[in-house]
C-alpha cells in the first residue's frame, strides 16, 4: 500500500509555502494541508522532509525542526490509521482517513493550543490506539492501566513535592532526582518498578516532543536513567510440577481449570496472554511427535513447541478445547490457593531493595506463584535438563541470551550439582589427571 508523500504547494516560490501530505488509495488521491508552510530552500524534495544543513541563525533552525516534527506527525497519524483500519476489518477510505486527520490536526490549524504535562498525557492516554513498536499492537487494557498508574503518581507527586505545580520544563536532573526518592520513600517502591514508571514517563515526554509540544529533552540525558535490579523469582521444580499434576482436585472444578492451564504454562515457557488462548488450531502434528504453533501475542513471534506429555494429556481432558481463562489477577490469588492446599511450601528467599534499604524476605513457596511463575519454571526446568540455551529461546522468544539468563533460576547448589555430573568432575578423567600428579 502507498505511502504518504509531503510535497510543497509553490516548490518555485522564494518565500514559505504549504506542505501537503499526498496520499493514494487506488485510483483516489487525498491532498491534506499540513497547515505547515517553508521557503522551497528549506525542503529537500527527495527526502520529502525539511533540511537544516547549511542553515544559519538558532530560531531559523528551530522552526524549521518544528516544521519537520509536525511532518512527522502527519506521517505516523496516516501508518497508525491504516494499521488501525486493518487490525479492526474496516474499509480503508480517503473519507475516513481525512477524517481520522481532521481529528487530530484540524484543532491544531483553527486554533493553537498549548498543551501542559498533565493534559498531553491524558489526551494521549485517552486516545492512543498502538503501541510504539517498530511493529504496531493494539493497546491493551493493561497498558492504558499502567499509564493511568504513572499519571497518578505524577500528580501526586507534584500534590506532595510541588505545590500541585509541573510541567514540561520543570522535568530536569533534579525533579529525576526527587521523583525516584518520593517513589522509593513514600511509595515504598522497588528499582525494578520505579524504573518501569520512570520508562513510561520517558515515553510520555517522546511523545510530546514528537508531536512539537515538548522541547525539553533533558529526559534523553544519560542519567535520567530507568533503574533495575536483579532478583531471584520462584520457579516449580519437576517434583512439585509432579505434586501439582497428581493433585486430586475431582471436587474443586475451580481449582482443578487453574492447575490445567499453569500447567501448560509450566511445560510451554508461554506467558500468560497465550497459553490461556491455545485452541485446537494450534495442535500440529508432525512424523516426529505433536508440536504447539503459537502466534504470540505480545511480541507477534511465531513459536513452535514440542508437546510435553502432561500438556497432551490436559488438552485431551478438555478436548482440545481449554476453558476460559479469568484475569491475571485472579488467576494470581487462585495460584496461591493452590499451591497451599498441594503442600508447595519450601522456604524461599528474596532479597530486593524497599524503600532503599536492602530487604531479605522469606515466603513459602506458594505465596510467591503468579501465572508468570509458569514460564520461569518451564525455562529454569529445560535448562537444568541440558537443554541448550539457544534452543530455549528459540521457544521462549528471547533474543539475547542475557535476557533469557534472567529467567533462570538456579541456586549456587543446585548450580553444584548440576555440575557434578559432568565428566570432567568425574573419576574417569583419573587417568588424564594422573600424568599431571607424576609432574
Amino acid at each position: 500500500m502507498a505511502k504518504p508523500r509531503f510535497v510543497l504547494k509553490e516548490p518555485a516560490a522564494s518565500e514559505p509555502t504549504l506542505i501537503f501530505l499526498i496520499y493514494r488509495i487506488g485510483s483516489k488521491r487525498l491532498k491534506y494541508s499540513t497547515g505547515e508552510s517553508i521557503k522551497p530552500k528549506y525542503w529537500d524534495k527527495t527526502a520529502q522532509r525539511p533540511v537544516t544543513e547549511g542553515v544559519s541563525g538558532r530560531e531559523i533552525k528551530k522552526s524549521i525542526e518544528s516544521i519537520r516534527l509536525q511532518i512527522e506527525r502527519h506521517n505516523s497519524k496516516v501508518v497508525e490509521y491504516k494499521n488501525y483500519a486493518s487490525v479492526q476489518k474496516i474499509p480503508l477510505t480517503i473519507d475516513r482517513l481525512k477524517e481520522s486527520l481532521d481529528d487530530e490536526f484540524k484543532l491544531d490549524q483553527d486554533v493553537p493550543v498549548q498543551k501542559d504535562l498533565f493534559s498531553f498525557i491524558e489526551d494521549f492516554i485517552k486516545n492512543v490506539q498502538f503501541t510504539r513498536q517498530a511493529n504496531p499492537k493494539p493497546i491493551s487494557i493493561g497498558t492504558i492501566k499502567k499509564y493511568n498508574v504513572v499519571l497518578g503518581l505524577l500528580k501526586r507527586f507534584a500534590d506532595k513535592k510541588r505545590k500541585g505545580k509541573l510541567d514540561f520544563d520543570d522535568i530536569d536532573l533534579k525533579f529525576y532526582g526527587d521523583f525516584v526518592n518520593y517513589l522509593q520513600q513514600d511509595c515504598k517502591h522497588t528499582p525494578n518498578t520505579i524504573g518501569k514508571n520512570i520508562k513510561t514517563l520517558k515515553l510520555f515526554l517522546k511523545e510530546a516532543t514528537e508531536e512539537g509540544i515538548n522541547t525539553n529533552r533533558t529526559f534523553e540525558n544519560r542519567k535520567f536513567a530507568a533503574m533495575s535490579e536483579d532478583v531471584d523469582h520462584v520457579y516449580l521444580n519437576e517434583s512439585e510440577l509432579s505434586k501439582l499434576f497428581d493433585f486430586d482436585l475431582k471436587n474443586n472444578n475451580r481449582l482443578d481449570t487453574i492447575r490445567d492451564l499453569f500447567l501448560i504454562g509450566c511445560h510451554t515457557a508461554l506467558r500468560f496472554s497465550d497459553f490461556t488462548n491455545i485452541q485446537a488450531q494450534n495442535i500440529i502434528e508432525t512424523e516426529n511427535g505433536k508440536m504447539l504453533k503459537i502466534h504470540t501475542f505480545k511480541t507477534g513471534q511465531t513459536v513452535i513447541i514440542p508437546l510435553h506429555w502432561r500438556v497432551e494429556i490436559i488438552l485431551k481432558k478438555w478436548e482440545n478445547n481449554l476453558p476460559r481463562a479469568i484475569s491475571n489477577q485472579k488467576m494470581n490469588n487462585y495460584l496461591k490457593e493452590l499451591g497451599k492446599l498441594a503442600e508447595i511450601n519450601t522456604p524461599f528467599e528474596t532479597n530486593k531493595t524497599i524503600a532503599g534499604k536492602k530487604t531479605s524476605i522469606t515466603k513459602p513457596k506458594y505465596e510467591l506463584i503468579t501465572t508468570h511463575t509458569a514460564r520461569r519454571s518451564a525455562a529454569t526446568n529445560m535448562f537444568k535438563m541440558g537443554i541448550p540455551a539457544l534452543a530455549i529461546m528459540r521457544i521462549t522468544g528471547h533474543k539475547t541470551e542475557k535476557a533469557f539468563l534472567r529467567y533462570i533460576n538456579i541456586s549456587n547448589e543446585e548450580n553444584a550439582t548440576l555440575l557434578m555430573n559432568h565428566s570432567y568432575f568425574k573419576e574417569e578423567n583419573r587417568k588424564v589427571g594422573s600424568s599431571l600428579e607424576a609432574v
